[in-house]
């Protein structure tokens, strides 16, 4: 039951960030501001630079952009969504953590990460729940960056459970708080 209170609050979170990402607003894009909707965006303060290692994952290093960061006022959680590619295929890499403050948070139940890859193959979940860390070093007010690292065990959701590693450093662009 909790992994499915994660998962919802991902997706919600997700919706919620590609509505506003998607703004042609200069002034109102929080993904990129004064960057327009098709200029790119991207710039290397809203990355999460992560190695991941196991299943298909060989000590690969990463770069995903786009880094937006959002805290729930009914959750009492942060969360922060990075997008990118690898080879051929895309990743969502999904950060949450428990209220809006510096420190170290041990990955629980409602608070860890998640990636997802999309590939020819299909789509994969993987969730970082039990053995792992999130530190965030910078928590900004609205507009200004939520920086950190994380690092931990991933588990891919499939029969045969496969772990992946993953650490790594990221900086995203706080937006409004939501109810």
């Amino acid at each position: 039951m909790k992994n499915k209170k994660f998962v919802l609050f991902f997706l919600s979170l997700l919706s919620l960030v590609l509505f506003i990402s998607c703004s042609k607003s200069d002034s109102n894009n929080p993904v990129n501001p004064g960057g327009g909707g098709n200029s790119g965006g991207g710039g290397s303060s809203n990355e999460a630079k992560l190695t991941l290692n196991g299943d298909t994952f060989n000590n690969q290093a990463v770069t995903l952009k786009n880094g937006t960061a959002g805290y729930s006022i009914s959750d009492t959680a942060t969360a922060v969504i990075f997008i990118g590619t690898l080879n051929s295929d895309t990743l969502q890499f999904f950060i949450v953590f428990k209220g809006k403050q510096n420190g170290t948070q041990n990955w629980g139940d409602d608070f860890g990460v998640m990636l997802t890859k999309k590939s020819s193959s299909g789509l994969s979940y993987y969730f970082g729940q039990s053995q792992g860390t999130t530190t965030i070093s910078s928590y900004g007010a609205v507009g200004s960056k939520i920086e950190g690292s994380v690092s931990g065990k991933m588990i891919l959701q499939s029969p045969a459970a496969t772990e992946v590693t993953v650490t790594g450093n990221f900086s995203a662009t706080r937006i409004a708080d939501v109810n």
